[in-house]
């Protein structure tokens, strides 16, 4: 297990941050310990209790008995969400998310787990399925997931943690822009948005993620 800390007790008298990475590259605490640094000398007070926002994910702080905030993250598979101690989902789907984006040239877009999409009644059961963002407002993250071309007029609003629990094909794809879409057919992948378009058969990242542990 990677475990880093920040030091500020001496300096800034704020409790010290722990990020663990149960699994996944050791610089991989790095950057998610480093927005937790930079907050922190801006001013920011974090306590126990307190979630931020990192990429799509949420992240939660809980106190331990020496005084220090240990860094939590969601659980997938239970709704609502349980947390257990650690970032590795977060960064390493922060990390895809961002790679997926840089496959059409576009800059991520990230949303919440907690905003919500729009699924088709048999969504959640195909093997296929394709995806479409429109502008995000509010709680609604702009996402239809559908396994035809426009979801039905009886489709239902879930939580993008809940569709994510369900169906974990879909995360690397989440902070694609509006006007973005997804095709997974046959396990192969077609992302677009406007007229630039990547497929699985012709893109090594894209190619590895239906069947790869990337945003496990």
């Amino acid at each position: 297990m990677t475990e880093m800390k920040t030091n500020f007790r001496g300096q800034l008298k704020h409790p010290n941050i722990v990020v663990s990475l149960p699994s996944g590259p050791e610089f991989g605490a790095k950057p998610i310990l480093s927005y937790f640094e930079d907050a922190i000398r801006q001013g920011t007070v974090f306590g126990d209790g307190e979630t931020v926002q990192m990429g799509w994910m949420i992240l939660m702080l809980k106190a331990t008995e020496n005084g220090e905030l240990d860094v939590w993250e969601p659980r997938f598979g239970d709704v609502p969400i349980v947390w257990e101690r650690g970032a590795s989902k977060t960064y390493r789907q922060l990390i895809v998310q961002k790679s997926v984006a840089e496959q059409l040239g576009v800059e991520p877009s990230f949303p919440s787990l907690r905003q919500s999409g729009v699924i088709s009644p048999d969504f959640m059961a195909s093997k296929n399925f394709q995806m479409f963002r429109n502008p995000s407002t509010g709680t609604d993250s702009g996402w239809l997931f559908t396994t035809e071309k426009n979801v039905s007029s009886d489709g239902r609003l879930a939580s993008l943690f809940e569709i994510a629990s369900k169906r974990p094909e879909v995360i690397p794809f989440l902070a694609l822009p509006a006007t973005s879409s997804v095709v997974l057919k046959d396990g192969l992948v077609k992302i677009s948005h406007g007229k630039a378009e990547v497929r699985s058969d012709s893109n090594e990242l894209l190619s590895r993620l239906p069947t790869s542990d990337l945003i496990g």
